[in-house]
């Protein structure tokens, strides 16, 4: 088994679909730990809705590159448009992204901010809470 850090995001009802996306979660393997979510004012001009972000630590028996494929489908399941170049730039339902792989602890997770910005604050949230 190996853990996984998952960065979720949605702008389009983001509390009801980052909770649905959780729930779908489950599927795939076991949630060890999730932070809680944080809602964020949009950013560009291309986006309109607010932001919801999360972070979940699933432990899970799929290597990498077959787990993307499942968390894809979920996406699509919960109403994301499939692949295409221009979806980066629209709001989206949900938004599921593998930010870190650790094989035997998920110490290395809680202590390795993601590289992706958006992410930064929830990690960070995340840790103050839990050091409370």
């Amino acid at each position: 088994m190996a853990y996984f850090l998952l960065g979720l995001g949605s702008n389009i009802d983001p509390r009801e679909n980052l909770s649905r996306a959780v729930d779908a979660l489950h599927s795939l393997g076991d949630i060890v730990d999730q932070s809680p979510a944080i809602f964020t004012e949009p950013v560009g001009d291309t986006f309109t809705h607010t932001f919801g972000n999360q972070l979940v630590i699933l432990e899970c028996g799929l290597p990498a590159p077959m787990l993307k494929q499942r968390l894809q489908r979920v996406e699509e399941q919960l109403g994301r448009e499939p692949k295409s170049p221009a979806r980066k730039t629209r709001d989206r339902t949900i938004d599921i992204d593998i930010l870190q792989e650790a094989e035997t602890s998920i110490t290395p997770l809680k202590q390795t901010p993601p590289e992706e910005s958006y992410y930064r604050e929830v990690y960070e949230r995340w840790n103050q809470a839990e050091n409370v």
